[in-house]
């Protein structure tokens, strides 16, 4: 290994030098077999004695010439005493769209393709034999796979079923019909006709015309970059790495890499879209080396609203990162095995509505405080948030998936979710609950010794307890928590599941049951429903407030999970009495036809002194409905609104990261609201405030960028059913952008 470093270090000093007299790029850098550095990027080269390789600038491999492939360079292994087949296109694996292997080349069993994890389509040609190996089964965005050879057989048995993309994974296999080919993909892999798409006689192999190089970022002495179309830039004076461009910020093993002990703050620009992980590295106590691997001086990061995905163990070990300086992005989808474990998060998580799986060993011994929120229906890899010590209170939300490795595919020894929370108090598992490992949910709660309320709602089948596992109680789900109470469903799966584990202990002289029976509210959840689903218009207002009245004391006790079955049983039949009450309003005489003009001309109308319904003369008060008076209101609001106009509108950037707003006051606005956007159109990096005052300040945002600053007022009115309704008057801009300091 150190022999490879230092062949790191000369090229990257070699880069350097360069830059001296100006920026070298490394576009269009085609790889040598004498030179050849598994770290550096390269576009082009040989991969067979008659075969050769290029990156376009569509991110496709394009596999070009006649003959079987072969790995044609090698580098120094660690110890120096051997060296390590590679191929060129190594390094850029990840992030490779689309792979055209063209006719002519034909593959042998050497793992050519198994690390394109993100290619979305794969064509392959008549000349080829077998793809043993080739392919992956972790291809999750691959959608179209086009084979086109009708001889493909023999390939596809239960020793290698592991490298291809599984029947009803979402790839569709484009194959020639009553081929071999499909004999032997419907043999050897099970694929069905949902699986399958035929290729008709007359298409042809598709002809590639782009055959550009991809450009690769300039290197510099303090830039260089993280990928095909991604750069990092280091800045010495503010301590800041700044990431740019769009795709995969590639894992650590790049030139940024030595700023690991001094960096303070990194910067992941808008365009970014997943910080891929090192592969083939198995957690240990929480720890996987990731992107920013053990930047020990890391006190915060700033992720954009692109990103989809954190790779394994992207800031493990950060032991100073305590932030993320605008959240975690909404839009995030995953978040890798050991992304933030021993690292210094505390507090409050939130996490993104978008989310929907947490990877093995994710938030392993953090110190965060409470998890706000897990999501509903989501992947939930083994020990997420072992050992968070400060945790003191959890909800497992309905259907989640609890796995025992980092996904839903994956095996391993135990959940372990949240084993060893030694503040953690108290626990609600709801519906649907799943253990994707059918191991009785072994160790979720393993020594979590403060442990006094579970609530579940969920059916679990099976729980892994020292009375049905005596010789291995070292995985047992609540192994070491002695003073829990259950929280149950009486004769319920999960009761008996209790039971034979050895949890449940009853009653004695001298304590109480460690259980209670939780109320059954499914009576009360359909009173609330049909309720809520009654058109309240035509009933009187004391009648509906009676049955308002109702409804929010039954979700009071829906929302108490310790709510006895008496008090739901009455809950229930407050709102069956309520709705029997509902009293039908009467026609008001008194309301005019609103299609009948009403005017002192008319002989009937009550204004007039010589109407028969006014026969001793004088004023009579007309009544007016409450839809009346909201449309009057709506009037006099929108009257108001439209004379006013935001004036001496001033943005300045005080501060760091900051953006003072102000204007006059409008006369009769009832407040404001105040957008700054990166574009004038505000569809990028929008943010929204609402105030009562002539002031606002915009915190956190991007240094060194230009936004774009406008205002509107509005005022108030109450609609028919009382409820405050706004009416804005037209935005009005700052006449110049803003820089962010």
């Amino acid at each position: 290994m150190k022999l490879k470093r230092i062949l790191s270090l000369l090229a990257s000093a070699a880069m350097a030098v360069t830059a001296v007299t100006g920026a070298m790029s490394v576009s269009a850098v085609k790889a040598e077999k004498e030179n050849f550095d598994p770290d550096a990027y390269y576009t082009s080269g040989e991969c067979g004695t008659t075969a050769t390789w290029l990156i376009n600038t569509d991110c496709t491999l394009i596999i070009s010439g006649s003959g079987e492939m072969s790995k044609c360079y090698e580098a120094p292994a660690p110890s120096g005493s051997y060296t390590i087949p590679y191929w060129g296109w190594e390094k850029a694996s990840t992030e490779i769209q689309k792979l055209v292997v063209e006719e002519g080349i034909s593959l042998k069993d050497d793992y050519s393709f198994s690390s394109f994890g993100n290619i979305t389509e794969a064509v392959f040609p008549s000349t080829i034999t077998n793809l043993y190996k080739c392919l992956s089964q972790n291809m999750s965005e691959l959608k179209d796979l086009w084979i086109f050879t009708k001889d493909l057989e023999n390939t596809f048995n239960d020793n290698n079923l592991v490298f291809y993309p599984n029947a009803g994974s979402g790839t569709k296999w484009h194959i020639y019909q009553s081929s071999k080919t499909e004999k032997s993909l419907r043999d050897g892999l099970k694929l069905t006709d949902d699986d399958i798409e035929y290729i008709t006689e007359e298409q042809k192999f598709p002809e590639i015309e782009n055959r550009t190089p991809i450009e690769v970022p300039e290197v510099t002495d303090k830039s260089g970059p993280c990928g095909l179309t991604t750069k990092y830039e280091w800045n010495s004076s503010t301590k800041t790495l700044t990431f740019s461009g769009t795709g995969n910020i590639v894992n650590s093993n790049n030139y940024y890499e030595k700023y690991k002990d001094v960096t303070e703050h990194i910067v992941i620009e808008s365009g970014i879209t997943s910080i891929s992980a090192i592969s083939g590295i198995s957690p240990g106590m929480g720890k996987v080396p990731g992107a920013f691997y053990d930047f020990t001086a890391l006190k915060d990061v700033d992720l954009p609203d692109t990103l989809i995905n954190t790779g394994r163990g992207t800031f493990c070990d950060c032991t100073s990162l305590t932030s993320f300086v605008s959240g975690l992005p909404e839009g995030l989808k995953e978040i890798g095995d050991a992304s933030f474990s021993h690292s210094a998060l505390s507090g409050d998580l939130i996490l993104p509505k978008s989310l929907n799986s947490i990877g093995r060993d994710a938030f392993a011994y953090t110190e965060i405080t409470s998890i706000n929120s897990l999501n509903e229906g989501m992947f939930i890899g083994g020990h997420a948030f072992e050992s968070c010590n400060s945790l003191k209170e959890v909800t497992i939300p309905k259907n989640v998936t609890l796995g025992s490795s980092s996904s839903p595919n994956g095996n391993g020894d135990d959940c372990g979710t949240f084993k060893n929370c030694i503040s953690l108090e108290k626990a609600i598992i709801e519906e649907g609950l799943i253990d994707n490992y059918n191991h009785g949910y072994r160790a979720i709660f393993l020594s979590c010794t403060l442990l006094k309320d579970v609530y579940i709602f969920a059916d679990m089948q099976e729980i892994y307890g020292p009375k049905t596992n005596a010789n291995n109680t070292g995985y047992s789900t609540f192994y070491n928590c002695d003073n829990v109470k259950f929280h149950i469903y009486k004769d319920s799966v999960t009761e008996k599941a209790l039971r034979d584990a050895g949890y449940l202990k009853e009653a004695t002289e001298e304590t109480e049951a460690n259980y209670v029976y939780l109320s059954n509210t499914t009576a009360l959840e359909t009173a609330i429903s049909e309720a809520e689903a009654i058109e309240t218009d035509k009933y009187t207002d004391e009648s509906v407030a009676t049955l308002t009245k109702a409804i929010e004391n039954a979700k009071a006790i829906l929302d108490n999970m310790d709510a006895t079955q008496d008090e739901v049983d009455s809950a229930v039949k407050a709102i069956n009495e309520a709705k029997n009450a509902l009293e039908e309003k009467k026609d008001d005489p008194s309301e005019s036809d609103p299609s009948t003009p009403s005017d002192s001309s008319d002989p009937t109308s009550p204004s007039n002194p010589t109407s028969p319904t006014n026969p001793t003369g004088g004023n009579v008060k007309k009544t007016t409905s409450p839809a009346q008076r909201a449309s009057q209101a709506k009037a006099a609001a929108e009257k108001a609104i439209k004379q006013a106009k935001i004036v001496s509108l001033t943005t300045k950037a005080k501060g760091k990261k900051k953006i003072t707003v102000s204007w006059k006051k409008v006369a009769k606005a009832a407040g404001y609201e105040v957008q700054a956007s990166t574009k004038k159109n505000f569809k990028k990096d929008l943010i929204n405030k609402a105030t009562t005052k002539n002031k606002v300040v915009f915190k956190k945002l991007k240094s060194k960028k230009k936004y774009f600053v406008r205002v509107r007022a509005y005022a108030t009115y109450k609609d028919a059913k009382g409820k405050t309704q706004k009416v804005y008057s037209k935005w009005v801009k700052s006449k110049k952008k803003v820089k962010v300091k």
